[in-house]
């Protein structure tokens, strides 16, 4: 009768002991499904474009790029004057932040530094601004497949009435107005930026 009991007692434990873990992966699922499901609790709205020229020469130009129209949508041109690869050129982003209102950007701890030019549209380019491109429509920019494209070719690349999806974006970003910078660098050298100023408020 003892062993009996024993044997019942091992048993009931290791129900316990299931039931626990059971219940552990059920309360993992749920919270890993709330952040899946989770919505942004933001809109972006452009607000402009900016320009900066390389030193000492400029080979890539962003110079006529505009928001324009209630929607605030990109309209202009992007200019690579020469064949980039990763051999020679490398890209920075910068990310900074200001109240609203208020033009005082600050650093943010967002963005690379210097990563080699192809591999840098690969990871972010593709994925951040490459889901909103309806090619032949909004835009004739050559299309990043997953492998990748090496070197991104010479060229002037139209973009009209382009708006920007942000389902891939963060779930949450700073209310106020966002900057994101891009620098384009041959040899270490600075070939020209461009900056897209977005103004982030409370989602609808």
């Amino acid at each position: 009768n003892n062993r009996l009991i024993g044997v019942f007692a091992r048993l009931n434990r290791m129900c316990w002991r299931m039931k626990f873990y059971v219940g552990i992966i059920i309360t993992a699922f749920f919270v890993f499904m709330r952040f899946a499901e989770a919505e942004q609790s933001y809109t972006v709205k452009n607000e402009r474009f900016e320009h900066y020229d390389g030193v000492p020469e400029t080979l890539f130009f962003a110079d006529n790029m505009k928001v324009i129209g209630r929607q605030r949508t990109w309209n202009g041109t992007m200019k690579f004057l020469v064949d980039m690869d990763n051999e020679h050129f490398k890209i920075s982003v910068e990310t900074f932040h200001a109240q609203p209102g208020d033009d005082n950007f600050k650093s943010l701890p967002m963005g690379v530094q210097h990563i080699p030019l192809c591999d840098g549209f690969k990871t972010y380019f593709a994925k951040v601004a490459q889901p909103s491109f309806v090619h032949g429509e909004n835009t004739d920019f050559p299309y990043i497949p997953e492998e990748g494209l090496c070197p991104i070719p010479k060229g002037e690349y139209y973009f009209k009435n382009l708006t920007l999806k942000t389902d891939t974006w963060p779930t949450q970003l700073p209310k106020g107005n966002i900057k994101v910078k891009m620098t384009f660098f041959k040899d270490g050298v600075n070939i020209g930026a461009g900056a897209v100023v977005m103004k982030v408020e409370d989602g609808e």
